[in-house]
């Protein structure tokens, strides 16, 4: 098996970060190994600004991974904050992207949103396994306790649905209807409630769960 790490230098503003970007993604790749095999994966680092966070916890990256052998870092070597990110949040998306890789290779019965929020959940769960970081990510806790409430029940009564609109739910298309990244926040908090309730277990130990465990409309109760 092997992890190939890839750096894009057709952007001359990449290149003073080559040296760092392989060791944090050496890094990641030691940290997950320990927790879950990885099979092949090539990880790409490329310029991709209009892909990369503008807040400025996580400015200047973001990772897209969409099938079990590759994941993508877009980076802004321009954004102010990219420094920043590089040091103390890389190592985290890398984590995350590479527990989509894993779940990647389980057959899921279907497109649905259930599974959309556990495979976000568990992602960023993991991370928090690899960094230690004991708090959720932006996107994470991007809501009010009285729009969790709200969404969770809109959620469930589609999340079983054979599709489901991907930019609606995540990335914030009609903001009027769905909060952005009301999903990753709805699927970190159905993934706490079932680690919260079935102490021992981890977000590595149920990289392969079926997405139905954590269908829990009580959450927030």
């Amino acid at each position: 098996m092997s992890i190939n790490t890839h750096v894009l230098l057709a952007s001359k503003d990449i290149r003073p970060y080559v040296k760092q970007l392989k060791s944090i993604s050496e890094s990641a790749v030691l940290s997950v190994k320990k927790l879950l095999p990885i099979n092949d994966v090539d990880v790409v680092f490329y310029y991709n600004p209009g892909a990369t966070f503008n807040e400025s916890e996580v400015g200047g990256i973001g990772g897209f991974t969409p099938n079990a052998s590759v994941i993508f870092i877009s980076l802004n070597p321009r954004h102010p904050n990219l420094e920043s990110s590089l040091k103390n949040e890389l190592l985290f998306m890398l984590a995350h992207e590479f527990h989509h890789t894993i779940r990647w290779q389980k057959q899921v019965e279907g497109d649905t949103l259930l599974e959309a929020l556990v495979f976000e959940g568990l992602a960023d769960h993991f991370a928090q396994e690899i960094t230690g970081k004991k708090t959720p990510s932006i996107y994470s806790n991007a809501l009010t306790p009285e729009q969790k409430k709200i969404f969770l029940k809109k959620a469930s009564g589609e999340w079983e649905k054979p599709t489901y609109d991907n930019n609606l739910w995540f990335f914030g298309s009609q903001p009027d209807v769905v909060p952005r990244w009301t999903g990753y926040t709805l699927g970190y908090d159905l993934v706490s409630a079932y680690l919260h309730t079935n102490p021992g277990t981890s977000a590595s130990k149920l990289a392969s769960a079926d997405a139905s465990l954590f269908a829990n409309k009580s959450i927030y109760q």
